[in-house]
């Protein structure tokens, strides 16, 4: 763990300051680990209004991706890949919030199928996030649960959605729902045509970051040159964590708290953890 932290503490200590705060700046990319990196954007010419977007990238030949999660209760992000013994991690997929425990989607874990909730057909839920092994993750509009239930016993695949990019083509989205069309803090993954992986969390409900629409989100995804990507859970859920980063590795601000800090988090089912 010391020798994680000392690659994981690269930074001035002026400028993890700022990052604590939450204030805007503009960095370069910052090597974690090799392959892993990470950068924060304030403003892109496609949203001119203010942002806080946190970007990882992962390259899957070097780093490991995995989904930690839990059943019969929620936990934080940063729990979660704390106690995995992870390098990083994001929230992923969406929770039965109202039970208190469990996804919400068909979820399927190292061949052991861990939720086998009916999602096909939902207007959002409409894509799959499968977690090979090792490899590049694949994206694709989610088949039925007897298919994932035969799927190699090595791959995790957790339903979620929309699909946003397939292929390197925008997906056909609903302009009429507001889940799709108004701001949100957003979560989501995608994978460049070069097999890397990009961690993408955008704040929002905050003066200082409105957060995005889907059709504003993909087209970020697009500058970033990305070729498949997913949505994933966002509002007060989307949160970015680093191991040995301030403010519990939390480095976005998430909106559960209503401030534009790092304290916000809300508790999850499950995340993508980076080893």
């Amino acid at each position: 763990m010391n020798a994680i932290k000392k690659i994981l503490n690269p930074l001035p200590f002026i400028l993890l300051l700022l990052i604590a705060a939450c204030a805007p700046l503009r960095w370069e990319s910052v090597r974690l680990a090799p392959g892993l990196s990470w950068r924060q954007v304030q403003q892109v010419r496609s949203v001119p209004e203010p942002q806080n977007i946190q970007v990882m990238a992962v390259d899957p030949q070097l780093r490991q991706l995995e989904l930690a999660f839990v059943t019969d209760t929620f936990l934080p992000t940063s729990v979660l890949g704390e106690d995995a013994g992870a390098l990083a991690a994001i929230n992923a997929g969406f929770f039965r919030i109202r039970e208190g425990r469990g996804s919400a989607t068909y979820l399927r874990v190292r061949g052991q199928t861990i939720d086998d909730l009916p999602a096909q057909g939902h207007a959002q839920l409409n894509g799959a996030l499968v977690l090979p092994a090792q490899g590049v993750p694949r994206i694709e509009y989610a088949r039925s649960n007897a298919e994932y239930n035969a799927a190699p016993a090595d791959q995790t695949v957790l339903v979620t959605g929309p699909v946003l990019l397939l292929d390197g083509m925008v997906q056909p989205l609903d302009s009429s729902s507001d889940f799709v069309s108004q701001r949100h803090p957003r979560t989501c993954l995608c994978t460049t045509a070069r097999g890397e992986v990009l961690l993408v969390t955008v704040d929002g409900r905050h003066a200082e970051a409105l957060g995005m629409s889907l059709f504003e989100l993909t087209r970020l995804l697009e500058k970033f040159r990305c070729h498949n990507a997913i949505n994933l859970d966002g509002g007060g859920s989307t949160t970015m964590w680093i191991q040995g980063q301030p403010e519990n590795g939390v480095v976005n601000c998430p909106s559960d708290n209503a401030t534009f800090d790092h304290a916000g988090e809300r508790p999850v089912a499950n995340a993508v953890i980076v080893h």
